[in-house]
């Protein structure tokens, strides 16, 4: 009679686990369809705002590797809160009018201004179309924010800027150095001219304790 006890328990517990492994796999296959989404919403995205490359996935991995020498490396859900505003940050740039984003003149004046609001708009399409009411649309919110408190959209200062949002900033600054726009002609060819533009702007435009660890993961690439 134990015996038989036993036996049930082992088949339930087999089952159980054939279950889990089976809702498990379906987990994953829709998380990866999700990703594989929002990758290719931010590869739209690089297209129309002209980068030549994959700007949104560089600026991903670059986000990622700073994050991970951060007190943040311990918590998967920040993480992937930080990948997934990396890949949209830009979002807002679709709308943004198409003719200012091609425009092969230096923004001045009005279009300046539309360019600044693209944060905004991002965070309330994510928030209103979407219904995303977690972290993610706040970080894209201010990953133009300076250290210093004269960024945008909020001119937040220091720490008043979410740690994700302050990675973000130096994350998607690198790959635009490395870049070549329409209406941005400068482009830095090495990491040693991004060190030294990184050091200037430590304090300024970034975070300098940051600017230290991105330094030290661009110095290892070199």
């Amino acid at each position: 009679m134990q015996i038989s006890f036993y036996v049930i328990l082992v088949l339930i517990l087999l089952w159980l686990a054939f279950r889990y492994y089976r809702l498990e796999k379906k987990i994953i296959r829709a998380v990866k369809r999700n990703f594989d989404m929002i990758s290719a919403i931010a590869s739209i995205v690089d297209r129309v705002e002209g980068y030549n490359k994959d700007h949104a996935k560089e600026v991903t991995e670059i986000a990622l590797k700073i994050a991970q020498k951060t007190s943040m490396a311990s918590s998967s859900e920040q993480l992937l809160s930080l990948e997934m505003a990396s890949k949209l940050h830009d979002i807002g740039m679709l709308m943004v009018m198409n003719d200012l984003i091609k425009s092969r003149q230096s923004l001045r004046g009005d279009h300046v201004f539309l360019m600044k609001i693209h944060t905004l708009l991002a965070e309330n399409y994510l928030k209103q179309e979407l219904g995303l009411t977690d972290e993610i649309p706040s970080i894209i919110r201010w990953h133009h924010e300076r250290w210093d408190g004269f960024g945008y959209p909020d001119s937040l200062k220091g720490i008043q800027i979410p740690l994700q949002s302050r990675i973000l900033a130096i994350a998607d600054s690198i790959s635009a150095m490395r870049s070549q726009r329409n209406y941005r002609r400068k482009q830095y060819k090495t990491n040693e001219e991004i060190i030294t533009e990184l050091k200037s702007q430590a304090g300024l435009q970034f975070d300098p304790n940051l600017v230290n660890i991105t330094i030290s993961l661009l110095e290892k690439e070199e």
